[in-house]
């Protein structure tokens, strides 16, 4: 029998006390076009709280103990200007979040010359003692509580590339819908930092599939220089809830893999924490010959 390792973003339950806690609630808009952020991020300052904003831009998640007058609950989304909302106004009354956009520099057109050749940044295997994910036996039937987490890996090119797409291995899945939010930071000191996709990329894992996962990222016109590290990450933006009393989500990852590093977070904005492990994602990149 395979061992499993169960690491710390395989959750367990909330306490029942906690479900019937005071809820902060608020909706998230575009601040000229007065229309819905969908899928924006809400979380609170170097804590594991907080959530995603539904399809129609609203929010809401349990408050806590842990939250103080003195915490910060900040609202961010790819393409945007993050806001911050004192949490005592948000126990008070709903919040109205109108988000400004970020204006973008127009990403440099190149025309790739002949001279590269299709490489892979990643592990490519489907076969690991570990699993990220989520379970029947230790999360709630809520919806939204896996909402907001980030997992994912390091990388280093050993050429400057091209970045041509995304895969990712999906072991078990019993979900007829899940959504996640590719990201991709710059490193420092070791932890993910700066994002540096500059439109927000979402894709749906429809039907129970699983499997590998592609996603296409040659419209990005993303470079990355060579020995320059990156994190690769998925975040979990929302799933419809399995009809089975008994499932499991999961992505497989090597495990010990002292040479590789993964990390991971509860929420937006809580602490990155790291372990020796690699997961079945690559990136899918043309690199120039030397």
């Amino acid at each position: 029998m395979r061992l499993i390792f169960w690491w710390s973003v395989v959750f367990t339950l909330l306490p029942f006390c906690r479900l019937q806690a005071q809820t902060l609630r608020g909706s998230v808009l575009h601040d000229s076009l007065a229309t819905p952020v969908p899928f924006a991020s809400v979380g609170v300052r170097n804590k594991p709280l907080g959530t995603v904003t539904d399809a129609q831009g609203r929010f809401s998640f349990p408050d806590s103990p842990e939250l103080s007058a003195q915490d910060t609950v900040i609202v961010s989304c790819v393409g945007y200007w993050p806001v911050q909302l004192s949490v005592p106004l948000l126990r008070q009354h709903p919040a109205l979040v109108r988000l400004r956009p970020r204006p973008q520099e127009l990403r440099e057109v190149t025309v790739r010359h002949q001279q590269l050749r299709p490489e892979t940044l990643g592990h490519t295997g489907k076969i690991g003692l570990a699993r990220w994910g989520v379970s029947s036996m230790t999360l709630d039937s809520s919806r939204r509580d896996m909402r907001g987490r980030e997992f994912g890996t390091f990388l280093r090119p050993a050429r400057s590339c091209y970045v041509d797409g995304f895969n990712v291995y999906i072991e078990s899945n019993p979900f007829q819908a899940v959504r996640f939010r590719l990201m991709l930071y710059t490193v420092l000191d070791g932890k993910p930092a700066t994002p540096l996709l500059p439109d927000d990329v979402q894709f749906v894992v429809r039907d129970q599939r699983t499997g590998w996962i592609s996603v296409d990222l040659r419209s990005y016109n993303l470079q990355l220089e060579k020995k320059q590290p990156v994190a690769l990450a998925l975040q979990w933006l929302d799933n419809d809830t399995p009809t089975a009393k008994r499932w499991f989500f999961g992505i497989p990852a090597v495990f010990p893999a002292p040479l590789h590093r993964v990390f991971g977070r509860d929420k937006s904005q809580a602490n990155w924490t790291t372990y020796p492990m690699q997961p079945s994602m690559y990136l899918r990149v043309q690199s120039w010959r030397e």
